[in-house]
């Protein structure tokens, strides 16, 4: 065992003549909130999707919790303890709330599809344990009255909360979390992210970020790299990662590197004013 909930070393995926994560190395501890930054197009969410099975890199080494994990299926990566939401939200909006976070939980069932067929005693006990633990979460989350509706009716913010139960419902180690403020209001925002200091105290989670909302990312992250160009610039605390000389030239241009206004350099200040715009016009990219 390396000691770390993610272990990245030199990974590289190209798409075409296209570097889209280009060697990039980095480590998380268990227990911290991690975030991945970046300008957009910079490969944060094809660097997800690498760490979840969906993309296959084209060399490099990733391993969770010590585990080598390079050409598992996404299903494979998942029994192994890691749960994601996405960019944009992916619900199954004709299921119902509850039918949404138990597609989660099927990874955990090991009924035979010939008892699952003739509904045996097993099988039904089986399903009823995977509901309940399905309620508690929705409960968790604050959406546990909505169960029995369609989750295509639910608000944003609580689609929001949905994807992130049925991630939870996989009983994840690590829970990956693609952009979850996208679109939030300020309260809204608010409420996310004491929600994600409470996941890992009380579900005892690692947490991987990537978000565009910055004064969120320097509020609740324990450290943060920067990638651009799919290649990582920068890692470590907010305050470094916030006063980097590279990190303020990939979001704002060598100008204010060098010494522009103070208040308008900030990365922070000017991402944060990006999402916004972005969660206007329902604009979202990697």
């Amino acid at each position: 065992m390396s000691g770390y909930a993610v272990e990245v070393k030199n990974l590289t995926k190209r798409f075409g003549g296209l570097i889209a994560v280009n060697e990039v190395s980095m480590s998380v501890k268990p227990g911290e909130i991690f975030s991945v930054i970046g300008p957009n197009g910079a490969g944060k969410t094809t660097f997800f999707n690498l760490l979840t099975g969906i993309n296959k890199p084209d060399s490099g080494n990733l391993l969770l919790d010590g585990r080598d994990v390079v050409g598992l299926a996404p299903e494979q990566v998942a029994a192994r303890g890691v749960g994601r939401t996405f960019q944009n939200i992916r619900l199954f909006g004709a299921m119902t709330v509850l039918e949404n976070v138990l597609v989660g939980r099927y990874v955990h069932i090991r009924t035979p599809y010939p008892s699952a067929l003739a509904r045996t005693p097993g099988c039904r006990r089986e399903e009823k344990k995977a509901a309940e633990r399905s309620l508690e979460l929705l409960d968790y989350m604050g959406i546990a009255s909505r169960a029995g509706e369609l989750a295509r009716n639910l608000s944003y913010g609580e689609q929001r909360r949905l994807e992130i139960a049925r991630a939870l419902a996989l009983d994840p180690r690590l829970l990956l979390l693609d952009e979850p403020a996208a679109g939030m209001n300020p309260q809204e925002t608010e409420e996310l992210k004491k929600l994600i200091r409470a996941l890992r105290t009380d579900m005892d989670l690692t947490v991987v970020l990537i978000e565009h909302d910055m004064s969120m990312v320097m509020s609740i992250s324990d450290r943060i790299v920067v990638l651009q160009f799919g290649s990582v610039i920068a890692e470590g605390l907010p305050a470094e990662i916030r006063a980097n000389t590279k990190v303020i030239e990939a979001y704002l241009g060598s100008g204010a590197a060098a010494g522009g206004g103070a208040a308008s350099s900030d990365p922070a200040t000017t991402e944060s004013r990006a999402a916004a715009g972005n969660g206007a016009t329902g604009e979202h990219h990697a």
